[in-house]
C-alpha cells in the first residue's frame, strides 16, 4: 500500500485529509472529531511495559479491556451512517476489517493480516510489527465488537516475531452500556502554525516519514517510531490502571516518559528537542513559552490544552530540565496545566 504525497511538503494526502491541526493546538480526526497525538511509541507503549515490569505481575487484562472499549467507540464513529449499516451486513463485514487494517498501518500502529474469519463466530489475525501487542489485541476486540455487535474472548500469543490473535464469540460475556470516554478540557490558545500552502498541514510534520511497507511513521531526526493514538483511549487506559493499581501510576508514567525524552535530548543535541515548540505539532499542548528559563520553570510553566497531565509534565521536564530534574504539576483550571521543574 503506497500513499500519495503532497507535492509541497511530502505529507501523505490521506493523512492531511483525515486529520485536522486546529489553531488552538488540538490535533483531531475528521472522522468523528476524536482528539489524537503523534507520539513516540516508546513514550506510551513502552511506559506500559515498564509499569508491568515495575509491578512484577501482568496487567494484560486491564489494558485489553480499556483499549477494547475505546476501540469499539472509535470504529463506531468511523464506520457510521449508511456506510456503517452496509459494512455490518454479513457479506461486507470482511471489508470493514480490511479498512481497519489499512487504517492501523497508515497511523503507525501495526502491519496486520486477516488469516481466517467467519462472520459472527471467529476472527484470526497475524501482526508484525506492532506498536504494542496487548494494546492491539484490545484494538481488534473493539473492532470485532463494533462490526459484529457481539463480545468475543481473545486468545493471543507470539510465534517467531509475529503475534497472533484469535477471537471467538462468547455469549457469556456481559453486554455493556455505552462507555463515555472523558473528553479533555479545552481552553483558548494559539499555536501559530506555519502551514503548507498546498495541503494546510503544519510544516514540521514533513519531517516524518510514512513507511507503509512496515506500517510505521518514523521521525527522520531521531529515527524513533511514531504512532498516532486516540487521546481519550490513552487517558482511559491510564485511568483504569490508576483505579486498579493505585495512585502511584501517574507518577510512574511521568517518570518513564521523562526518561524516554531525556534520552532523546542526550542522543540528539542541537535538534528540535532544544525547546518545546514541537509539542504543538504533535497535539501535546501549547506551552506559554517555548524556551522557558530555569527561573520560569521553577515558578511554573503553563501548558494549554494538554492531552495528559503526567505525560506532558514529564516531557516538559525532560526537554528543559537536567538529567536529575524534579518536577510537579497541577491543573489550576480546565484545559490548563502548570508544570514546575527544579534542577
Amino acid at each position: 500500500m503506497s500513499l500519495t504525497k503532497c507535492g509541497s511538503c511530502g505529507v501523505p494526502k490521506p493523512i492531511a485529509f483525515m486529520h485536522r491541526w486546529r489553531d488552538d493546538g488540538i490535533l483531531e480526526s475528521r472522522l468523528g472529531g476524536a482528539r489524537g497525538i503523534l507520539v513516540e511509541r516508546e513514550a506510551f507503549a513502552g511506559s506500559l511495559q515498564k509499569i508491568e515490569e515495575a509491578l512484577g505481575f501482568p496487567i494484560d487484562h486491564i489494558i485489553i479491556d480499556a483499549k477494547r472499549r475505546d476501540a469499539k467507540l472509535y470504529v463506531d464513529d468511523v464506520v457510521s451512517g449508511v456506510p456503517g449499516v452496509i459494512a455490518r451486513l454479513r457479506p461486507f463485514r470482511r471489508l470493514g476489517y480490511v479498512i481497519m487494517i489499512r487504517q492501523a498501518a497508515m497511523i503507525g500502529l501495526a502491519k496486520a493480516e486477516l488469516l481466517s474469519y467467519k462472520p459472527g463466530v471467529k476472527f484470526v489475525g497475524r501482526v508484525y510489527p506492532v506498536y504494542h501487542p496487548i494494546l492491539f489485541v484490545g484494538d481488534v476486540c473493539g473492532a470485532f465488537e463494533s462490526l459484529e455487535k457481539k463480545r468475543a474472548r481473545p486468545i493471543y500469543g507470539k510465534i517467531g516475531e509475529a503475534w497472533y490473535s484469535e477471537l471467538y464469540v462468547d455469549d457469556s460475556l456481559p453486554r455493556e452500556d455505552r462507555l463515555e470516554l472523558e473528553k479533555t478540557p479545552e481552553t483558548t490558545a494559539r499555536a501559530g502554525f506555519e502551514r503548507c500552502e498546498a495541503c494546510g498541514v503544519p510544516r514540521g510534520i514533513g519531517n516524518f516519514r510514512w513507511i507503509t511497507s512496515q506500517a510505521k511513521i518514523i521521525d527522520t531526526t531521531t529515527g524513533e517510531w511514531i504512532i498516532y493514538i486516540n487521546v481519550a483511549g490513552l487517558n482511559t487506559i491510564l485511568r483504569e490502571l490508576e483505579q486498579e493499581l493505585g495512585e502511584d501510576i501517574p507518577r510512574m508514567v511521568s517518570r518513564f516518559v521523562f526518561d524516554v525524552y531525556r534520552g532523546l535530548v542526550r542522543e540528539h543535541p542541537a535538534s528540535y528537542l532544544e525547546d518545546l515548540s514541537f509539542m504543538k505539532l504533535r497535539g501535546f499542548g501549547i506551552p506559554d513559552a517555548d524556551a522557558p528559563s530555569r527561573e520560569e520553570l521553577a515558578q511554573g510553566l503553563v501548558v494549554r490544552n494538554p492531552f495528559n497531565a503526567p505525560m506532558v509534565a514529564g516531557i516538559v521536564a525532560a526537554i528543559r530540565g537536567g538529567d536529575s530534574a524534579e518536577f510537579t504539576w497541577e491543573t489550576p483550571e480546565p484545559g490548563v496545566l502548570l508544570v514546575r521543574v527544579e534542577g
